[in-house]
C-alpha cells in the first residue's frame, strides 16, 4: 500500500519535472534553470524507476534507493545536499544579490555538486569494476565538464 502510493506521487513528480523542463526550454531565455530542471528531471526519473523496480519482491524494510554503508560519508554527503538546496533558498528569498552574482553562486554549487558526484563515482568504480559503474562516472564527467562550460 505505502510503495504503491509512493510510486504514484514519484511518477507524478517526474511528470511535472517532465512538463516544467518543456517550458523553461519554451521559455526563450538560456540559463543555468535549464540545466538544472535537466538534472532534476533525470534524478525524479531514476529514482521513480528505482523504487518500481525494488516494488517487486521486496519488502518495505528492504525497499531503498541504494544499497549504503551507514555513517560517516552518508552523513557527509546529505549534509552537501543539504547545505547546497538551504544556500540557494537563502539566496532566492533573504539575500539581495544580482543576477549574475546569483547566477555564479548557483554554478559553483553544479560544479561542486557534479564534482562530488563524479569523485564518489570514481571510488565506487574502483571498489568494484563494472560496465554500468564506468558508463555513469563517464556520465558525471560529462556533468562536470557541462557544469564548467557554463560557468
Amino acid at each position: 500500500m505505502v510503495q504503491g502510493i509512493s510510486i504514484i506521487l514519484k511518477l507524478t513528480l517526474s511528470l511535472l519535472f517532465g512538463v516544467l523542463l518543456i517550458f523553461e526550454y519554451f521559455d526563450g531565455v538560456h540559463d543555468l534553470s535549464d540545466w538544472a530542471v535537466f538534472f532534476f528531471f533525470i534524478l525524479m526519473v531514476n529514482d521513480a524507476y528505482i523504487h518500481f523496480k525494488n516494488k517487486k519482491g521486496k519488502s518495505f524494510k528492504e525497499w531503498v534507493l541504494s544499497p549504503r554503508n551507514a555513517g560517516k560519508k552518508l552523513f557527509i554527503m546529505n549534509s552537501v545536499f543539504f547545505l547546497m538546496l538551504m544556500g540557494s533558498i537563502i539566496l532566492e528569498f533573504f539575500v539581495t544579490f544580482g543576477l549574475q552574482t546569483r547566477d555564479a553562486l548557483y554554478q559553483a554549487m553544479l560544479i561542486s555538486w557534479s564534482g562530488i558526484f563524479l569523485a564518489a563515482n570514481l571510488y565506487k568504480l574502483k571498489a568494484s569494476f563494472n560496465m554500468k559503474r564506468l558508463f555513469v562516472t563517464n556520465v558525471a564527467l560529462m556533468i562536470l565538464i557541462g557544469s564548467f562550460v557554463l560557468f
